[in-house]
């Protein structure tokens, strides 16, 4: 069973003093006025930081989902790259067996290799001065 709550008890010399009672009143205005400028510190603390929280899930979500746009576009590129390799290596290929000669018989040296840079599998050098465009067509680099 919960307490019962006191009743307020008065002394004899709070009820008979009037001037204790006038300071008591003024005392209980400023008492009053810090409590009701406490409340309203409160609610706009409280309000703040609950604004703090919402815009920091709604960031999270944004960042979220711009990541999984990235993560796709990652995908799409290394497939891209990979598509783009395939057809350089078809074409040096085609082109040396247009030439009449095979992999295995060209020759070793720097300028009639393709390079490609381990980390990326991009082409650094290529066979011979001709470069693709974006077409897949040679050009020549005069």
């Amino acid at each position: 069973m919960p307490p019962k709550p006191r009743a307020r008890t008065y002394t004899a010399a709070s009820i008979s003093d009037s001037a204790s009672d006038s300071v008591a009143t003024a005392d209980d205005d400023d008492y009053r006025q810090k409590r009701d400028r406490n409340n309203i510190a409160v609610k706009k603390s409280r309000e703040k930081s609950r604004r703090r929280a919402r815009e920091t899930a709604e960031k999270m979500e944004r960042l979220r989902r711009e990541n999984e746009q990235l993560e796709q576009r990652t995908v799409e590129l290394a497939a891209e790259l990979r598509t783009l390799k395939d057809l350089l290596l078809a074409r040096a290929s085609s082109s040396a067996a247009r030439r009449g000669t095979t992999k295995s018989e060209q020759p070793s040296s720097s300028s009639s290799q393709l390079s490609f840079d381990s980390s990326s599998h991009v082409p650094v050098t290529l066979a011979d001065p001709r470069t693709v465009d974006i077409d897949h067509k040679y050009t020549t680099n005069n």
